[in-house]
């Protein structure tokens, strides 16, 4: 799995209520990183880290 197609899919994600990880949508985790140091988040799908991302995807639901 790769970032750029996980990036386009369509998803509503829900808070976790966690600081280091305040989304999750099924399996999807998305990671809060040291910014602007590092990327602002970072993907992470069944606990692998998929890629690093600053821009918020469009077509992702933030709760």
């Amino acid at each position: 799995m790769t970032l750029e197609p996980c990036l386009n899919t369509p998803l509503s994600w829900a808070r976790t209520g966690q600081g280091e990880f305040p989304y999750a949508a099924g399996n999807w985790l998305i990671r809060i990183n040291d910014f602007p140091a590092e990327p602002m988040y970072t993907l992470l799908v069944d606990n692998r880290e998929i890629g690093d991302f600053d821009d918020w995807p469009p077509c992702w639901i933030k709760p």
